[in-house]
């Protein structure tokens, strides 16, 4: 059993610290730490800007790392790990991490695997309620229950059940071996307070997301407690002095909501605000303050590989426009082969390492030399593009207008968030040398996060969501989002495959990083030979920084994956204003 030796070794290497016993008790912690300071940070305030406002917190709107949402997490919430510098797991709630050398990872006879859980025994919800094993139990309930789909549901469905034998100890049953079982973290497996939500769940369902609790009345377990919800513009938190790891350094958090990247951008460079998230401003601001503070030292721009970005097609018969985008294979070869993606990409990220899209694997992923290059077959090539779209019906008239069937010009729209409009232009006007007429759509901000919007766009839509095999997810035919479902699954291109959704499948069984490797390989040869998605560029990361905030950013940022979306506020609780 190859896989099983994989899972020893693998989680032998996790840190030692990973599975220490349960801290102290916070009043012991504090004691520890000594008398309070005259000036203990409590009148100090951190201001950190996004580019979209949240309709409520939960997995719901964190499920996305679109606008910043995602990223800022883990200030006001946290979950049983969160991610070191490097991206590995380490307890955060928990009181280590399962491992088979203390018998708190099993596998059943009949193929089912089981994790046990023990948890902190200081830990408390911010209006000072216990935190216990009841409400991981609790939680699976709320992620269970089909009303309340959320768009990121990695983990949840694979889970059978979760028992409670005591107050500190969680038993996490899997319907069959699941190799994302230790990275519980906030976005993994968002964590609902039994004492809060319990009664509320029995009796409506359908009206649970509409409770003052996920806006105005917000309580977690992260560093900082919601003290203003400001209509989701202008949060402010403020510390919590029970938090698990100690005090916070500042007293005050407030996350502002600026919908125009300019004017964030300018008030960053005020000094109004002290730090803008990832996702929030286009490349060229980053690029352009990266440089400027290079030379003035007033901050840091911080970058990594970010997600793999491409166009996504609809293929639900009801919105797509025109039809054959989404029924003839050939077109979409045509549309690859028609624009020029390496001078795209050097015009977005010009001078930036790994920005290819051939490959949807990170560079630093042991895996990529397995899955390969496999859109490396779609170069750019004007005149292969002419002979795809004529081997399917679409043909150029005497004019230059790419005609389909029944001889009416080829019309489509190509759209994209804010953050990707300027690859539009440009994609735009390769297609239409090819004789195409295009309309280019930049999503507003406010319908950036509305998934009734998201799932029903009529052509391509240009975007990004994590890298590997994360991306598959999106194209699950069992994540697709309708209105039956209330727009709450993941897949809003509406793909359907059989054979893509069993490898999804395979892959989750599969431990073994080669065997994975090789299945993800399956999966890139399916995608290039589909081609349900248009590869694009490699996005990357962009965090400013002002020097006004002194914490463990420079370190957190630029060495953790994007997956975790809030791993870049899992030390909140240590950033200072300087």
């Amino acid at each position: 059993m190859r896989w099983l030796r994989f899972v020893v070794v693998s989680l032998a290497l996790i840190p030692a610290g990973a599975c220490v016993p349960p801290s102290a008790p916070a009043s012991d912690a504090a004691a520890a730490r000594g008398p309070t300071s005259v000036d203990d940070g409590a009148s100090k305030t951190l201001v950190l800007a996004q580019l979209n406002a949240p309709k409520l917190i939960g997995v719901w709107e964190f499920g996305t790392t679109a606008g910043g949402i995602a990223s800022l997490g883990e200030v006001h919430s946290t979950g049983l790990v969160t991610l070191d510098g490097q991206g590995n797991p380490i307890p955060r709630l928990a009181g280590g991490i399962p491992s088979f050398d203390e018998g708190s990872i099993v596998f059943l006879p009949d193929g089912r695997m089981q994790t046990t859980w023990r948890l902190r025994s200081d830990v408390s919800w911010q209006d000072g309620a216990l935190f216990t094993a009841e409400d991981v139990v609790f939680t699976q309930a709320v992620h269970a229950t089909p009303e309340l789909r959320a768009s990121l549901r990695h983990t949840p469905p694979f889970i059978e059940r979760i028992d409670a034998p005591d107050p500190l100890t969680a038993v996490i049953t899997w319907k069959s071996t699941y190799y994302n079982a230790l990275y519980l973290d906030h976005r993994s497996f968002w964590l609902m307070p039994k004492h809060l939500l319990a009664e509320a769940l029995e009796s409506d369902k359908d009206a649970f997301l509409g409770l003052p609790y996920f806006t105005t009345n917000y309580v977690h377990l992260g560093p900082f407690r919601l003290f203003d919800w400001g209509q989701g513009q202008d949060m402010v938190f403020e510390r919590y002095d029970g938090y698990v790891l100690g005090r916070p350094k500042v007293g005050k958090i407030i996350i502002r909501v600026i919908p125009d990247p300019n004017t964030m951008f300018a008030s960053l460079k005020a000094g109004a605000i002290d730090v803008i998230t990832e996702k929030s401003i286009p490349t060229n601001l980053s690029i352009q303050l990266q440089q400027e503070w290079r030379r003035s030292g007033e901050g840091v721009v911080l970058s990594r590989q970010e997600n793999w970005n491409y166009a996504w097609l609809q293929f639900d018969p009801q919105y797509a426009r025109p039809l054959e985008l989404s029924q003839d294979v050939r077109i979409r070869r045509g549309l690859l082969f028609g624009f020029d993606r390496d001078a795209l990409r050097e015009f977005m990220l010009p001078g930036q390492p790994d920005t290819s899209a051939d490959t949807f694997m990170t560079a630093n992923d042991s895996r990529a030399a397995i899955a390969g290059q496999p859109f490396a077959r779609y170069p750019f090539d004007p005149a292969r593009a002419q002979q795809e779209l004529a081997d399917a019906g679409w043909r150029r008239a005497a004019d230059g207008r790419v005609l389909d069937l029944a001889g009416t010009p080829v019309q489509f729209e190509l759209r994209a968030g804010a953050a990707y409009g300027s690859a539009l232009p440009i994609i735009a006007a390769d297609w239409r040398r090819l004789g195409l007429e295009v309309t280019e759509y930049i999503t507003p901000p406010q319908l950036g996060s509305d998934p009734e919007q998201q799932a029903s766009f009529p052509a391509l839509d240009v975007r990004a969501r994590s890298a590997g095999e994360g991306i598959f997810p999106s194209f699950d035919s069992r994540e697709s989002a309708t209105a039956q479902n209330r727009f709450r699954g993941g897949n809003y291109s509406h793909y359907a495959n059989p054979a893509l959704d069993r490898l999804i499948d395979k892959l989750y069984g599969t431990l073994d990083p080669r065997e994975r490797g090789l299945i993800v390989r399956d999966m890139g040869e399916l995608m290039a030979s589909e081609l349900f998605a248009l590869p694009v560029y490699w996005g990357i990361s962009f965090l400013h920084v002002r020097r006004t905030l002194r914490g463990n950013l420079e370190e957190d940022f630029p060495h953790t994956s994007d997956t975790s979306g809030g791993a870049v506020a899992r030390n909140a609780h240590l950033w200072e204003r300087v």
